[in-house]
């Protein structure tokens, strides 16, 4: 809770001088990055919760699909770090995904300090290592100081299929990979891009609230072009994409029945274009694989350091690259645009 919410004379901006405006626009890039790792988390975690559910089993906003699974069960989503970003971030999965407060856990040194998330149900402690163990997507929200002592104790524990998600900042991707010796990462790159378009006034507005709001969430759609505030690779779709594909083989489906799962998802009601094995694979390694193969798994640090196939794919597909932008907004339960 703000105790200074409305009290106009105890904002930061107030003691502010002349000479020190720039402070301002500090704040608002703290605002807007804190808001695009929320709002693309959500995303990455309804796209995955999606994919682990089968149809009719499930109020995703995204559609489940019909594909038989080996194995369904709920997404395990474990939050290390309980600072303002774990903290917004836990309410934001609570607040707009289907995932149950029992399915989302946090670790942090102070769990006294995190009450609130805890009458919400959620399991709060301070074990890192049992956290790895437990969750399918490992969230890090911690300082890069803390960084590798938490590799060190988690390292062990993550299984092959674990996702861990990193929102630390200051750490390049080939380090994190080293510090955990696992490949099964997510790192959003996030950048601050100047322009003439006039921002919102991030003082004014929460999380919460911005996360309801439209124009908020477009601003934070991967790969857009806006004038002015973070913008984000479009590369993380494709990683997305990419880590989609891995737990469709987890979970013991074939190259076709995996395609046949994200077609679903993505295309919903349109039939015009599909996905195709070729989408996300070399020509020359098809020919190696039989109906009832699995993809090969991908090493996500790979897919998001060069160009895949399916990067190539997106870059000149712009049906692929509207339909990715409609159910990202789909996601937070806004309508498709009108052409």
């Amino acid at each position: 809770m703000d105790l200074t919410a409305g009290l106009s004379s105890l904002q930061f901006d107030i003691g502010v001088g002349s000479k020190h405006q720039s402070l301002i626009t500090l704040v608002e890039k703290s605002f807007l990055l804190l808001l695009n790792s929320c709002a693309n988390c959500i995303f990455f975690c309804r796209l995955l919760f999606s994919v682990r559910q089968k149809e009719g089993e499930t109020t995703n906003r995204l559609p489940a699909h019909r594909i038989h699974l080996a194995l369904c069960e709920s997404l395990h989503v474990g939050i290390i770090g309980g600072g303002n970003l774990g903290k917004q971030l836990a309410h934001c999965l609570i607040d707009h995904t289907e995932l149950k407060t029992q399915d989302i856990r946090v670790s942090t040194r102070r769990p006294d300090t995190l009450r609130e998330l805890q009458e919400l149900g959620v399991h709060c402690t301070f074990d890192n290592a049992g956290l790895a163990t437990w969750a399918h997507i490992l969230i890090l929200c911690c300082l890069p100081s803390q960084l590798p002592n938490i590799c060190q104790q988690v390292r062990k524990h993550l299984k092959k299929t674990s996702i861990v998600y990193s929102l630390v900042s200051g750490v390049p991707l080939p380090r994190l990979k080293q510090m955990l010796t696992h490949s099964n990462i997510v790192k959003p790159d996030y950048k601050w891009k100047a322009g003439e378009g006039e921002w919102v006034s991030s003082k004014k507005i929460s999380i919460a609230a911005a996360l309801k709001d439209v124009t908020f969430i477009e601003s934070t759609i991967p790969g857009n072009t806006l004038n002015g505030g973070i913008e984000m690779a479009s590369n993380f779709l494709v990683t997305s994409m990419y880590a989609a594909i891995n737990l469709c083989s987890s979970q013991g489906l074939s190259h076709k029945q995996s395609v046949a799962v994200l077609n679903f998802i993505i295309q919903q009601n349109s039939h015009s274009i599909h996905l195709s094995t070729k989408s996300f694979v070399s020509q020359e390694f098809i020919s190696s694989l039989s109906e009832e193969s699995p993809f090969p798994w991908f090493d996500l640090c790979a897919v998001q350091m060069k160009e895949t196939p399916f990067s190539e794919y997106l870059k000149m597909s712009s049906w692929l690259q509207k339909r990715f932008e409609e159910l990202y907004r789909t996601t937070f339960g806004f309508p498709l645009k009108q052409p």
